[in-house]
């Protein structure tokens, strides 16, 4: 059932209603109630749901990007202390700075990545996808736990350059932190185990045989502890939140994508999943993917002041300093003033392809190249071995947050319809 704007006030991140099918409240939100204040989130929070409104607010310098305390809002200040050590590894992110320090770590990081570029890369991920691919039954699995659920770790650790093998450990501590920057409501329980998956985390990346293993491989990690720009160069605790940012950002959009994208897939014709397995095409197509198929559902920003936004329908938005605000990116890859056919999915829809599933403007995702890349490279060598890939009728397994949208379990057969007895 259809939400109506009478039950907007119930909207969270953590109820399945929402969580199984998010686009008839956003359809909703967007026509009648585009910028909309929530007395329950976050203790205040305003909610933006049309692309011009996401657009022009992920650009306003009245915002800020320092929102990794937003989530322990519901805590008295005396009780937030216990996280401090855990606070401090997530205010080192790139992604939560803003102005000069942003500038420049920024561009600290992507010194780093230069030696990681689409051919040096293309081998490496393709050999991971072949491994895991070889061990699949294709008269069904899980693409999910079998496949997109360990990929993206495995391929953010090689570039790294530690051990694909810790893809299991790699899953659980990000897990811990994806559900606390996708949620709306957290326990303190699962805060006490967030800090603890983040603590361990942060001794993995930090460790003396990952610092050996990066240095001998050439890995980011490495890199991370040796570029040195104009005179800056990153502390050790910087090199380590930088590399939990990337594979908390990066492990949980690649998997969900993945599964997104299959069972979106699922309902076009064979002619058109072929898109994806020519370089000409492909492209394209993993645009559209990421427009209709959006991983991550929002962007957040807090006020750096008290100001008033208008937004485009006319409403005024009162901000005051420190409140945040959710610009939801999924909602805006939708709407109808920017996108024709927007709840289509065109997978040969011209380039460019305007969504906002990376963020827009200084503060475009850090790892969208290898998330794209990596997306690609699954998806066609999906297609490539098995053209008949389906999805059979099933219960949708929904992940727990809607804010890293997308499915915990997709079972799925290398067979056709016509062709399975």
């Amino acid at each position: 059932m259809s939400p109506g704007l009478a039950s907007v006030d119930d909207f969270s991140h953590n109820q399945f209603r929402y969580i199984e099918d998010p686009f008839p409240f956003y359809a909703l939100m967007r026509e009648r109630s585009p910028a909309r204040l929530s007395g329950t989130i976050f203790g205040g929070t305003w909610l933006m749901f049309r692309y011009a409104d996401c657009v022009r607010l992920m650009q306003d310098e009245r915002l800020s990007n320092a929102r990794s305390a937003v989530p322990l809002r519901f805590l008295p200040p005396e009780q937030r202390e216990e996280f401090a050590d855990m606070l401090d590894i997530y205010g080192r992110w790139l992604a939560f700075h803003d102005g000069t320090e942003h500038t420049r770590n920024r561009r600290q990081a992507n010194r780093g990545y230069v030696p990681f570029t689409d051919a040096y890369l293309e081998p490496r991920i393709q050999a991971l996808v072949d491994r895991l691919l070889d061990r699949l039954d294709p008269t069904g699995f899980d693409l999910i736990s079998e496949f997109a659920f360990p990929l993206p770790a495995m391929v953010i650790a090689d570039v790294l350059g530690v051990p694909v093998e810790a893809h299991a450990d790699l899953n659980r501590w990000t897990d811990d932190i994806a559900h606390l920057f996708g949620s709306t409501s957290v326990s303190v329980e699962h805060l006490r185990r967030t800090r603890e998956s983040t603590r361990q985390l942060a001794d993995f990346l930090a460790s003396e045989d990952n610092a050996r293993r990066s240095r001998a491989e050439g890995g980011l990690l490495h890199q991370l502890r040796e570029i040195e720009v104009r005179g800056h160069r990153f502390s050790e605790r910087d090199v380590v939140a930088q590399a939990a940012l990337l594979l908390f950002a990066g492990v949980a959009s690649i998997r969900y994508l993945i599964g997104n994208s299959v069972h979106a897939l699922d309902a076009v014709s064979p002619a058109d999943r072929e898109l994806l397995l020519h370089p000409g095409t492909a492209r394209p197509a993993v645009e559209e993917l990421l427009r209709v198929c959006t991983p991550v559902s929002f962007v957040g920003r807090v006020a750096a002041e008290d100001f008033e936004y208008t937004a485009s329908d006319g409403t005024a938005v009162p901000l005051r300093e420190g409140q945040p605000l959710l610009l939801y990116v999924a909602s805006a890859n939708r709407d109808p003033e920017v996108f024709e056919r927007p709840d289509e999915l065109v997978l040969d829809r011209p380039l460019p392809n305007r969504h906002l599933t990376f963020g827009v403007g200084r503060h475009l995702c850090f790892g969208d190249p290898l998330v794209r890349q990596t997306t690609r490279i699954a998806l066609s060598s999906l297609y490539r071995r098995w053209p008949g890939l389906h999805v059979p009728p099933q219960e949708a397994n929904w992940n727990n947050n809607l804010g890293f949208h997308g499915f915990t379990s997709l079972r799925v057969t290398g067979e056709a319809p016509e062709h399975r007895r």
